[in-house]
């Protein structure tokens, strides 16, 4: 069983065994998110609550006071709180067992799942609202029951009693991993044209020569862009798992390399990205658009994932993606920099 903890909750869980491999465990969770539990915690007169959710269903365990001598038994609580939990929800003593002894010993990962710590997020609100029921127990199940009565959006459920008891019918196996990484492999549905037809155009004379003409390449390029951001936008919602608002500022980042800078001072498609990368964060975006080195940082942080769309897309190769990660980092380290010395000139006059 695989716990996925925020960052912030990480060292509440120090005390567990950490997995081995966290590619392969959170692999792991995603086939079989019935046995991976994501986790955040809050805090009450100084005390930490732990909240727990299950991946697949909801399933809401709440542990309070957990602290820095008790979360030695950390992973006992967690097992109690889930039995607890689905016994809350109506499911037999029989099947929890099979349950745990199916999932295994507590192991511990990182949270990778922004749903999930989403719905954490909504439970802890509410968890403030509704107060503890009793301060003098670890597992707080009355507010357990209350959580898990909040509706959620499932694949097929709202509420956590149904969504538990399907998993049970439906999800009481294990998956292998590696054959669901194959079968769920995300499929890009490709709808943009192939950018070797523009490649005729970077700089070219003529055409830089003849405004209208140019603004009329510019302007197919940038449609042809605009069916790359979409599905880009699809890859990061599906595959990924992310917020439509952090979608939307990955796309928003991407767009403005793509269709401002690339075609800036001739016309470039994003095959030419990597060659173009370094110098956009090292110079032009710091200059004309970043008020801070955060903003250098956060438009780096969209643009990997630009560059891993373009690999598994087909419109780079794998070394390319590879080198402009690396042109990336040198391009923020020199953005940064640029960013100081604009700012000690500023001062010094």
């Amino acid at each position: 069983m695989i716990i996925n903890p925020t960052k912030k909750a990480l060292p509440i869980f120090n005390r567990l065994t950490k997995v081995t491999d966290p590619a392969a465990a959170k692999n792991f969770a995603q086939a079989n998110p019935f046995f991976s539990w994501h986790a955040n915690y809050y805090t009450v007169q100084r005390k930490k609550v732990v909240v727990l959710a299950n991946d697949l269903t909801y399933a809401t365990v709440v542990l309070y006071d957990i602290n820095a001598k008790n979360k030695k038994q950390l992973d006992q609580y967690i097992v109690a709180g889930i039995r607890a939990a689905f016994t809350l929800v109506g499911i037999a003593d029989k099947q929890i067992d099979a349950y745990l002894d199916m999932a295994g010993k507590v192991e511990l990962n990182a949270g990778f799942d922004r749903r999930v710590t989403g719905v954490i997020t909504k439970l802890i609100s509410m968890a403030e609202l509704y107060g503890l029921t009793d301060p003098q127990q670890v597992i707080q199940t009355e507010l357990m029951a209350d959580l898990m009565q909040i509706p959620f959006l499932h694949t097929k459920y709202n509420f956590t009693e149904p969504a538990v008891t399907a998993a049970f019918k439906d999800n009481l196996v294990i998956v292998d991993s590696a054959k669901f990484a194959i079968t769920n492999a995300y499929q890009v549905k490709k709808t943009w044209s192939s950018y070797h037809y523009w490649d005729k155009y970077e700089n070219d004379q003529v055409l830089l020569a003849d405004g209208d003409r140019y603004e009329k390449v510019m302007a197919a390029v940038q449609a042809n862009n605009q069916l790359l951001l979409t599905e880009f936008k699809n890859y990061l919602s599906n595959a990924k798992g992310l917020s439509r608002k952090v979608v939307n500022k990955h796309a928003a980042n991407s767009e403005i390399f793509i269709n401002e800078f690339m075609l800036y001072y001739t016309i470039k498609t994003p095959l030419k990205a990597g060659d173009e990368v370094a110098e956009y964060l090292a110079e032009w975006f710091p200059r004309k658009i970043a008020y801070s080195p955060s903003d250098i940082q956060t438009n780096a942080t969209s643009l990997r994932k630009f560059f891993d769309f373009l690999v598994i897309s087909g419109e780079i190769n794998q070394a390319t993606g590879i080198a402009a990660k690396t042109a990336i980092k040198n391009g923020v380290n020199a953005g940064i920099e640029h960013m100081r010395l604009i700012d000690n000139l500023s001062d010094f006059f």
